[in-house]
């Protein structure tokens, strides 16, 4: 199907192919707007074309939700030219691929690759198979199907609820090439068997993402305290740390605690400190930070650190014989400028710098006995750090919390318009399968 007879089949795309030609190849991303039959409503579409031009995917939706007991489901079309299918032996095949990278590209000499790839779900899109189980479209693919024609064929893809969350690892020093760390695409191609070898001309390839849903926090092991203060808040993690000396009477009292063991992409940490020195001797100084610990399942020594976020207290010396300091800290967990590798948000096939993206979410392990060689474990934890005067060394404890997308935290998807001047993510359509009016205007210019 030429892109004349796709713009008539649908006058309401937001961009036409022959002006997004002007930009790009054909065989690029791009983001279009296909209005509903209701008035003013509009759903966002993802759509891929191969290099031949004749083989096009689109999908609703790049971001598949992992539980502990399930997954959703990838939903999309591919629109196919009839002189593909003139063989009776040919057939559509879409497989989800899973991406490994554990080394830098530009290292990979004599025939040696960094990468290891896994197919964690395999289709046969069309003919559908005589043993597949018919599944009803969903309403974008319905309508899809009335605007693109017969040679438009609905699909469903589903991964198991055990795949590792996509984590995009960036290196220290400066880096260009394919990204690294844990991602996902979908693949959709023509040939007799599924394990064919293909030309690169004649694959539609699209990255999608797989997420993690925070639905409980995890149990805490919190030690509980005595004489509470008057609004010391317990809706979080808490813990309690003392240090005597051997010499000397007294001891130093560290208390902290969070407002909650959940925070989302975005929100400020609340950290409330409470300390009482009883001893001879003073504390010079007070660190509270936030830390992101990496662990690559891979390798034994694939464990690494990060400080995402620190303030100092500056309200120090707390002098012995009674001093005693009650604080909240407010803490913005952002991506800076680290000594070591740091683990941010998939990029959906693109490289990023550590200026750009956002941190990962939490990735967990439920047990031991699951831990999956593919998969990048992320944990964030608050760090506060006492330093006592007069050879009384140093104390800390530790505040693990959870950073996570949540049901109720609509986070944006990806958007390219070409009529967008801004870059950063697209606040007004969230990356599911929203509805917008078409009175509102994208925010955003960032390539898929």
């Amino acid at each position: 199907m030429t892109a004349a007879q796709q713009q008539g089949l649908d006058t309401t795309i937001a961009m036409s192919s022959e002006e997004h030609e002007d930009h790009e190849p054909s065989s690029s991303r791009d983001l279009s707007c296909i209005q509903d039959s209701l008035p003013g409503i509009a759903h966002r579409v993802f759509r891929k074309t191969a290099q031949n031009n004749k083989l096009c995917l689109y999908l609703g939706n790049r971001d598949v939700v992992v539980s502990n007991s399930s997954s959703t489901k990838i939903h999309g079309i591919v629109l196919v030219e009839p002189d593909l299918l003139r063989d009776t032996k040919k057939k559509v095949f879409g497989q989800i691929t899973l991406t490994f990278r554990y080394g830098r590209e530009d290292e990979e000499v004599m025939g040696l690759k960094f990468c290891n790839e896994a197919i964690m779900c395999l289709a046969q899109i069309y003919p559908p198979h005589e043993n597949a189980q018919r599944e009803q479209n969903t309403p974008l693919q319905e309508m899809l199907i009335q605007r693109l024609g017969s040679n438009a064929h609905a699909f469903s893809m589903e991964i198991t609820h055990l795949a590792p969350p996509s984590v995009q690892l960036v290196p220290a020093k400066e880096y260009n090439g394919a990204p690294i760390g844990t991602s996902y695409d979908i693949r959709v191609y023509i040939a007799e068997r599924a394990d064919e070898k293909l030309q690169r001309k004649n694959i539609v390839k699209m990255g999608i993402k797989v997420v993690q849903m925070a639905s409980a926090p995890p149990p805490p092991t919190p030690t509980p305290r005595s004489d509470q203060p008057k609004g010391w808040r317990q809706r979080g993690p808490q813990a309690t740390s003392e240090k005597p000396f051997l010499l000397s009477d007294g001891k130093v009292t560290l208390e902290a605690n969070l407002d909650k063991a959940i925070y989302t992409h975005g929100d400020p940490i609340h950290v409330n400190i409470s300390v009482k020195n009883t001893s001879k001797k003073a504390v010079r100084r007070i660190k509270v930070f936030i830390v992101q610990h990496v662990d690559v399942c891979m390798f034994s020594n694939g464990k690494f650190k990060n400080t995402v976020a620190s303030d100092e207290c500056a309200d120090v010396p707390i002098p012995g014989n009674g001093g005693s300091l009650e604080k909240e800290y407010l803490l913005h967990p952002i991506k800076a400028r680290t000594k070591n590798w740091i683990a941010l948000e998939d990029s959906l096939g693109s490289a990023v710098n550590k200026s750009e993206g956002t941190l990962s979410s939490t990735v967990v392990c439920v047990s031991p006995e699951d831990r999956n060689v593919f998969a990048i474990y992320v944990t964030y934890y608050v760090k506060v750090k006492l330093l006592i005067g007069a050879m009384g060394g140093q104390m800390s404890l530790k505040l693990p919390f959870t950073l996570m997308h949540t049901p109720s935290n609509t986070y944006p998807a990806e958007c390219k318009d070409a009529s967008c001047t801004s870059l950063g993510p697209c606040l007004m359509v969230d990356s599911k399968e929203a509805a917008m009016t078409s009175e509102e205007q994208c925010t955003n210019n960032l390539a898929l």
